[in-house]
């Protein structure tokens, strides 16, 4: 290892004796910036509507920045400083490959393309900020070196300005792509494709679960893996595309509560009910139940959540019923229907495996089901927000048949342009 990297973590980290105030401010940072940079960018999607496209970019970018950068670690093999024992694990991690640094290949990819817009430049400029604290903090308390840290800065840069040029040559080329455009209008509003989705997602499934851990690693599709990371970002891109799409007959209300449905499944995803509360309710867990006014803020989110989805399935069910009676809404209609049996299919085999765990049974099984379980359940969380976009595209479409291709060239009102 570099005697200059060694030297710089030895200059900046806490190692075995940290002060207490700046070990406090740097476990906050090293596990709350993420959550801080999204609360910014969600504040510039709300006051800012017309930059939401351009925002569903830079996190669909964000989250193949991730894959990348998990990919190289997995590769490079480099160790964190606390498995080296220069340093304790001031906070929980993982014994996995740190060179580079996910966190930072993420958040400078993210402030790097916001500052390249300028209606976004300020937020860019708070991220990349933020970008920078949450290097020092990862440092400070020991799960990177300063090596780590540079190396995920320049990955980040380099994939933002790639994806900043592919935007660009697609701005450029979008007003000669018609025929290709209205080949794939065509296509997305094919009436059954939201079930070919549906079944092509499972079968990758199957393969994917069939091929581990040889040839795909299970870190693949466990928590904070590949899989999981896209399926967080794209229920993101889903809740802002309602907000910009609203469905036809629908009101803000109806639009709120889809919404919040999708954040929530997002949430329930990244365990964030788990981290927050300390008890998962929809397993009737509470392993560590604290005091009141946590138990009383998990039951308001809950029962939120619950009136949210409560509310959506009566106006789903009653648009549905309506939907197949009218050829242009039948799309739509088969791709509501997908997600409900891709959403009960993960949801049973999530609490098939949580079963089986509890009383000491998945063990027992052989790899290969346990595999195709784990699988099966996290690739077709991942088709939920895409079927979920797939469905709000195509309710636009049959209300504007020409819908797609206007928003392409930029013709229609209000169309969500490449930025």
């Amino acid at each position: 290892m570099n005697t200059w990297n060694l030297k710089l973590f030895a200059l900046i980290a806490g190692g075995h004796q940290p002060d207490s105030g700046l070990l406090r401010v740097a476990s906050l940072l090293a596990e709350g910036s993420t959550w801080l940079c999204a609360a910014l960018i969600l504040v510039a999607v709300f006051m800012q509507p017309a930059v939401r496209s351009h925002i569903a970019l830079v996190l669909v970018v964000a989250a193949f920045a991730s894959m990348v950068s998990r990919e190289l670690a997995s590769a490079i093999g480099a160790p964190r400083p606390f498995m080296l024992g220069l340093s304790p694990e001031h906070i929980s991690h993982g014994a996995r490959a740190g060179l580079p640094s996910t966190h930072a290949s993420v958040m400078f990819t993210v402030a790097f393309m916001l500052t390249a817009d300028l209606r976004l430049r300020t937020i860019g400029l708070a991220v990349l900020s933020m970008a920078i604290a949450t290097g020092w903090a990862r440092i400070y308390i020991g799960v990177h070196f300063p090596a780590d840290v540079a190396a995920g800065a320049v990955l980040g840069a380099c994939i933002a300005g790639a994806a900043q040029a592919a935007i660009q040559g697609a701005n450029r080329l979008r007003t000669r792509a018609d025929p290709q455009l209205a080949w794939l209008t065509q296509r997305l509003a094919g009436p059954g494709l939201g079930l070919w989705l549906l079944g092509g997602f499972a079968m990758a499934a199957v393969g994917l679960g069939l091929n581990m851990p040889l040839t795909i690693g299970p870190g693949f599709v466990l928590e904070g893996g590949t899989v999981e990371n896209g399926t967080l970002v794209l229920y993101v891109v889903a809740a802002m595309l309602v907000l910009r799409m609203r469905p036809p007959a629908w009101s803000w209300r109806d639009a709120g509560a889809l919404c919040i449905v999708l954040l929530a499944l997002a949430a329930h995803d990244a365990n964030l009910h788990v981290a927050m509360f300390d008890m998962d309710l929809l397993q009737a867990r509470f392993p560590g139940v604290g005091a009141s006014p946590q138990i009383a803020l998990a039951i308001a989110v809950s029962g939120t959540v619950a009136a949210a989805a409560i509310w959506l399935t009566r106006r789903l069910w009653m648009v549905w019923r309506s939907a197949l009676l009218r050829r242009r809404w039948r799309p739509a209609a088969r791709t509501v229907a997908a997600f409900g049996v891709a959403l009960l299919t993960a949801g049973s085999l999530d609490q098939l495996q949580a079963m089986l765990a509890d009383g000491n049974s998945l063990r027992h099984l052989p790899a290969t089901l346990r595999y195709l379980m784990l699988s099966m359940e996290e690739v077709l969380e991942l088709a939920l927000p895409v079927l979920a976009v797939l469905g709000l595209l195509q309710l636009q479409m049959g209300r504007y048949p020409t819908w797609f291709r206007r928003n392409a060239d930029g013709s229609h009102r209000g169309s969500p342009r490449l930025a």
